[in-house]
């Protein structure tokens, strides 16, 4: 019995080396919860991966989030609207670095004043509404704070990292990237990404580099810890079956 749980245990130690695991490319059809498809029920189609860059210049999809109070949002419905989305996480070091250093909350405020709504989007599978009212709290924030539960936003943005800053104008995606250049927040020359591509939109000019490859700490997504509880039931029944195979003489 010890032997079992030892090599379960290995089996999890193996799995969790990839802390980070990347959205597969694959045409494996998307598992119904309930794991059997549901007679004369069309098949859900399968996941196809989005490009981020791909999406510059296109209209925000209609995709359904929830506020803190549970109200539906689906940001397609502010076509009239500039806006920042700021897919984030309270967890991530790298968000808390950006609000400690106080990089986001002046932005927030002057953008408020110009009447351009920020929004920040919550997408791992363990998002909560507490979670944000305290963020919130801590750093002195008014703007609204929304939960995609299931990813699909993200997902249909192509977004995986927090954070990662998303600029709405006029209907469409105008820029997709980082906040600025300072990876690890040392540079005090750095370059603010978000803000001079925010300047260049409300100028009418053109974005220079629409598209900046956030840095930042992966988004488990609802699909995403699917995956990984797939691969690690997986990974624990092939240890099992190693196990229970008669040894070579």
């Amino acid at each position: 019995m010890i032997q079992i749980l030892l090599m379960t245990l290995a089996a999890l130690f193996l799995f969790l080396q990839d802390p980070n695991p990347e959205i597969p490319k694959s045409t494996d059809k998307v598992e119904s919860s309930s794991g059997d498809e549901a007679p004369n029920q069309k098949a859900e189609a399968p996941y196809k991966e989005v490009d981020p860059e791909s999406t510059i210049g296109q209209p925000v999809p209609a995709v359904e989030v929830t506020d803190l109070e549970g109200g539906i949002v689906d940001l397609s419905e502010l076509s009239d609207k500039t806006m920042v989305l700021e897919f984030t996480l309270p967890s991530c070091r790298f968000a808390q670095r950006l609000y400690i250093q106080q990089r986001v909350q002046p932005m927030i405020r002057r953008l408020d004043r110009d009447e351009i709504q920020w929004y920040s989007i919550d997408s791992s599978f363990f998002a909560h509404p507490q979670r944000w009212r305290d963020w919130a709290q801590k750093y002195s924030l008014k703007h609204q704070f929304l939960l995609d539960k299931e990813g699909r936003l993200a997902e249909a943005l192509g977004v995986k990292v927090s954070p990662t800053f998303i600029i709405i104008h006029k209907g469409k995606i105008a820029y997709h990237g980082s906040l600025d250049d300072d990876i690890w927040g040392q540079d005090l020359e750095r370059k603010v990404l978000l803000d001079d591509a925010l300047k260049a939109c409300l100028g009418g000019e053109k974005i220079e580099k629409p598209y900046e490859k956030p840095y930042g700490m992966a988004i488990r997504t609802r699909r995403v810890e699917d995956l990984r509880r797939k691969e690690f039931e997986e990974a624990r029944k092939k240890a099992l079956g190693d196990f229970k195979k008669p040894s070579d003489q």
